[in-house]
């Protein structure tokens, strides 16, 4: 299982950041060895499943098995659907993989660090959170195209993402971004390999739509803690 270096941080440090503005980022969390093996397990190694909203604002999930029996046709008007509901609502579309129930050889050691009670217990030193249970926890890859239009989480006390992307520029988008009540960008995070951003649940945020240029998928660990 890989190790958190849990004594490089200044907890009380990010504690405070954290209760000013409700997020807080962490470079290197897992040896830089740890962190190559993740990302070559979601690279490599992980059986994504399309995860898109429908027209009709219905999330649907679609394994790799279930896209061939489809026709070019009806997945190009899937994602046609997600986009044009991305002009008005929430929306969006990525591949994904729910790590709570999927049994991935690859990611396991990553999956059953974060599910640890040393993990929560870590989280909760960061931000002052105490009694931390994991709700959820999710592979997530964006490809060119890729989005997540704005929303919050208000049943999360804690959500994380864990981003496991390599040689990323930021003119490729795939930015996590923070929106103020008013509609403005208050902060934004690119992704960078070993890179783990700790937030509020209530706080709206946005995955950047990925450029059609961008060089690679944008690859991170996500969940969220009750």
């Amino acid at each position: 299982m890989p190790t958190l270096l849990t004594d490089q941080f200044d907890f009380a440090g990010y504690e405070s950041r954290f209760t000013g503005k409700g997020r807080i980022r962490l470079e290197g969390a897992l040896a830089a060895e740890d962190a190559l093996r993740v990302h070559h397990a979601l690279e490599q190694q992980t059986p994504w499943e399309l995860q898109l909203v429908s027209k009709t604002g219905k999330p649907e999930i679609l394994s790799s098995a279930e896209l061939n029996t489809l026709s070019p046709d009806i997945i190009q008007t899937k994602l046609q659907d997600a986009a044009e509901r991305a002009q008005s609502g929430l929306s969006y579309l990525r591949l994904g993989l729910d790590l709570m129930e999927a049994d991935t050889i690859a990611l396991a050691p990553l999956a059953n660090l974060i599910k640890s009670e040393a993990f929560a217990a870590f989280c909760g030193q960061l931000t002052g959170l105490s009694g931390l249970e994991l709700m959820s926890l999710s592979a997530v890859c964006y490809r060119n195209g890729d989005f997540f239009t704005q929303h919050t989480d208000q049943s999360a006390r804690l959500s994380f993402e864990w981003n496991f992307t390599q040689t990323w520029r930021s003119d490729w988008g795939g930015q996590m971004l923070f929106h103020s009540p008013s509609g403005d960008i208050e902060g934004g995070i690119m992704p960078r390999l070993n890179d783990l951003s700790l937030f509020a649940g209530d706080q709206p945020r946005s995955i950047a739509s990925v450029a059609p240029y961008a060089g690679g998928p944008r690859f991170s660990i996500t969940g969220r803690f009750g």
